[in-house]
């Protein structure tokens, strides 16, 4: 490898709490130790630190993207015509020798378009799992902040505090405080689809992503007997996603293209995914749920303990990983709907 590289670095994970910062560190110290210098900027839960200038980044001889959700368009677009050495998040803790090491031979010309190909190197697209982490990492912050809340009220009834809710009166400190917390868990799966759809499409997609899953997870508007949860986020983010995606490839003409985005994307989007959500793959999505939340109240007292301990072993299988994630969610997800 040239001596005394000039390297800038973006790191993220789907919860931006360890290792979006773990890793940052290892980087930099690697760095300092072969006698480059670098630059990691950190998009974790606390929003972007450490930003990279424009002048930073054309002055990079290389960019290392260690990431556990992605990037957006416009962060892709920064780094067109860069080399540029992509590693997963997870992985990248334990082969810092190895980044550093193949940063000649493994880093590939980028450019924002996946579609687009810069000398003899075909840019990588963003993968369906990397979606799926931005919505996670999303919905992540209304899951803790709202469990946290409805556990500090039950905490507090524990202690004597009254418990009343609004039918029996002027609601107690109590309730106010669970329903609250209640709401991150109403918003946390409109969000989660939002952002899947976003890391895909984004910002167009944003708005009708969320709108229909919130419709998608409200037992009461769609008339079932329970709402279509995570799966739906899921699905409906994904199609959604891809759906915006191909539609802002349309051509209108001069006049009514600066329409397409803030208008037209919209208004279509949202009149057939949210007719599609009320009469078909609401219902559908709703039925999974149901039958599986069903199944976990009905599992036979001796199955408990080996469901639990599958929980467990997926949360601790991957550091933090999309298995972590996975399990975590649908715990939380359990405990939203009094499992």
């Amino acid at each position: 490898m040239e001596s005394s590289l000039r390297i800038v670095a973006i790191t993220n994970c789907p919860a931006g709490i360890a290792h979006t910062y773990m890793v940052a560190e290892a980087l930099e110290q690697k760095a300092r130790s072969l006698g480059h210098t670098i630059k990691v900027e950190t998009q974790g839960s606390s929003g972007v630190e450490n930003r990279l200038s424009s002048e930073e980044i054309a002055a990079a001889d290389y960019v290392i993207l260690a990431t556990g959700r992605g990037l957006s368009g416009d962060d892709r677009a920064r780094f067109a015509g860069k080399k540029v050495y992509e590693i997963a998040i997870s992985q990248a803790l334990k082969n810092i020798d190895q980044i550093f090491s193949e940063l000649p031979t493994n880093s590939q010309l980028f450019a924002a378009d996946s579609g687009v190909k810069l000398g003899k190197q075909e840019v990588q697209s963003g993968s369906v799992m990397s979606h799926l982490m931005a919505g996670v990492s999303a919905a992540l912050p209304f899951v803790i902040g709202g469990g946290i809340l409805v556990a500090l009220a039950n905490m507090l009834v524990q202690f004597g505090l009254p418990y009343t809710d609004m039918s029996k009166g002027a609601p107690s400190f109590t309730w106010v405080v669970e329903s609250i917390g209640y709401l991150g868990f109403t918003f946390m799966i409109p969000i989660m689809g939002a952002y899947i759809a976003s890391s895909i499409a984004d910002k167009p997609a944003f708005a009708p992503a969320f709108l229909v899953c919130y419709l998608a997870n409200d037992k009461a508007l769609l008339g079932t007997q329970s709402g279509a949860g995570f799966l739906g986020a899921v699905v409906l983010g994904l199609a959604i996603g891809y759906f915006v995606f191909w539609f802002r490839k349309v051509r209108l003409g001069k006049a009514l293209q600066p329409l397409l985005g803030s208008m037209l994307i919209p208004f279509v989007t949202l009149l057939v995914f949210g007719v599609l959500t009320y009469y078909v793959i609401g219902p559908v999505m709703s039925d999974l749920m149901g039958g599986l939340l069903h199944f976990l109240n009905t599992i036979p007292p001796s199955m408990k303990f080996a469901a639990a301990f599958l929980v467990g072993a997926m949360l601790a299988f991957d550091m933090g990983g999309p298995i972590n994630k996975t399990a975590w969610f649908f715990a939380s997800h359990c405990w939203k709907t009094h499992l």
